[in-house]
């Protein structure tokens, strides 16, 4: 295995395991706020924060996005680790973390953008669809 591909292995893996981290800890699986690496624990808590992302809406909507990005983050996670769809699964990783941080940078600045490492998550998205688009390309398949 190359480096190219290794990378895009663990770039596959690593945002597959963070999809389902969050949604764990949202759910509150990794235990109450306070513990170590615990940001929501409980889904309210999440909710609330969804509502700080997006001010302009008005909480139900808000409260919908919540769930939308909950199941989507689940399904994204489950197909990266399981390598199911990888080129649509990228895709969409890159655009959803695209909306989160375009909704971090307007709704609580660039800081707290930096501190959730939304940059290196939309970095390493955009990296895991360049180099599917690169293999189809080269070999036509894949």
């Amino acid at each position: 295995m190359g480096i190219k591909k290794g990378s895009f292995i663990f770039i596959s893996v690593f945002l597959g395991v963070m999809y389902l981290w969050v949604v764990a800890d949202r759910l509150g699986l990794l235990g109450p706020v306070g513990n170590l690496g615990v940001v929501w624990g409980d889904f309210d808590n999440f909710l609330e924060y969804t509502a700080t992302l997006n001010p302009w809406f008005p909480r139900v909507v808000s409260d919908i996005l919540g769930y939308l990005v909950t199941f989507l983050e689940i399904v994204l996670g489950v197909f990266l680790l399981a390598g199911i769809r990888i080129k649509e699964a990228a895709l969409a990783s890159l655009s959803l973390l695209l909306v989160f941080l375009l909704s971090m940078l307007f709704s609580i600045g660039f800081k707290e953008a930096f501190d959730y490492i939304a940059f290196t998550l939309v970095v390493a998205a955009a990296s895991a669809l360049l180099y599917r688009e690169a293999k189809v390309r080269k070999l036509g398949w894949l």
